[in-house]
């Protein structure tokens, strides 16, 4: 989840990587304090990181290594990372909340911004926080994923000083992140996405019907609770899975009309200047806002019919 929001993406690198070429040096500064965190250097291929970590997490450091080691190749289908990222490991989730100055967030175990991304141990995954089972490999990957293309879109669309400002949408953020992680299987569907835009049609005394209402719930107003596309904010604490999976969908719909290509050309019109809704309409050829409409009536009327999800 990335800082900016509400509310934070290879062959050559795979080749490297099979090749051996990719190396991943530790630089130690010598024994440390039981207090004091650890700093540990990691190069994959060009992608640079610095890792940070306390004594008790050397287990879980070398776990976020090989997370790594799969999750870069995954980013590079956006141009990968331009620049150095430092990655904390947090021993708790509070101190994940402490280090961003976010709570309410009890399901959020990383924080990603420009050039950071702040982890829970993954170590502490497991129920209650308790350093027990932990995560797995996958699970852990599959997250870094999803937090480096955080990064390496705002990267690679914008500056270190410009990154934050540059009117990002969550839908196209997250949605970014969840599509290179490979997490559809755990974000909602689009039956999923129709019953809650359907449970929250105004129909009693509206006057219009049903038909009249899902026309004005595509243009995002069918409640004044927030929308998942165009007003997330509101639905992040408790209605976070349709945040996340309008994401998913709606990315995957961005993808499977306008390519790839086109994404990585409004990563470069932002990356030379310009907003977000402007490189949006540059790079797709339509406003911002007229594909979130598009994509919301698709999923209102039922389009996906037919198809999964």
């Amino acid at each position: 989840m990335p800082r900016s929001r509400l509310r934070l993406p290879a062959a050559a690198l795979a080749l490297a990587l099979s090749a051996g070429c990719a190396h991943r040096p530790a630089v130690a500064p010598g024994p440390f304090a039981p207090d004091e965190p650890h700093t540990q250097l990691v190069a994959l291929g060009e992608a640079r990181f610095k890792l940070v970590y306390w004594p008790e997490d050397a287990a879980a450091a070398a776990q976020v290594v090989r997370g790594l080691e799969v999750a870069v190749p995954r980013v590079a289908r956006w141009g990968g990372l331009a620049q150095p990222v430092t990655l904390t490991i947090h021993p708790s989730h509070e101190a994940v909340d402490l280090a961003v100055g976010q709570k309410g967030f009890d399901w959020l175990r990383a924080w990603a911004r420009y050039d950071t991304i702040e982890l829970q141990s993954p170590a502490t995954w497991g129920p209650f926080g308790l350093r027990l089972l932990g995560a797995s490999d996958k699970a852990v990957a599959e997250l870094l994923t999803h937090e480096l293309t955080h990064c390496a879109m705002y990267q690679r669309g914008a500056g270190e000083w410009s990154w934050s400002y540059k009117g990002i949408p969550t839908w196209f953020s997250e949605g970014m992140a969840s599509v290179t992680a490979e997490q559809g299987y755990k974000r909602a569907g689009h039956q999923a996405l129709w019953r809650f835009y359907d449970a929250r049609l105004p129909l009693r005394g509206a006057g219009e019907g049903a038909t009249g209402a899902r026309a004005r719930a595509t243009l995002g107003r069918s409640s004044e609770a927030g929308d998942p596309l165009s007003d997330p904010g509101p639905l992040f604490r408790d209605g976070y899975d349709a945040v996340y999976g309008a994401a998913h969908r709606a990315f995957e719909f961005l993808l499977a009309r306008y390519g790839e290509d086109r994404v990585r050309r409004l990563l470069e019109r932002m990356r030379g200047g310009l907003v977000f809704g402007d490189a949006f309409q540059e790079a797709m050829g339509l406003s911002e806002r007229a594909f979130v409409d598009d994509f919301r009536r698709y999923v209102i009327w039922q389009g996906w019919r037919g198809a999964t999800g």
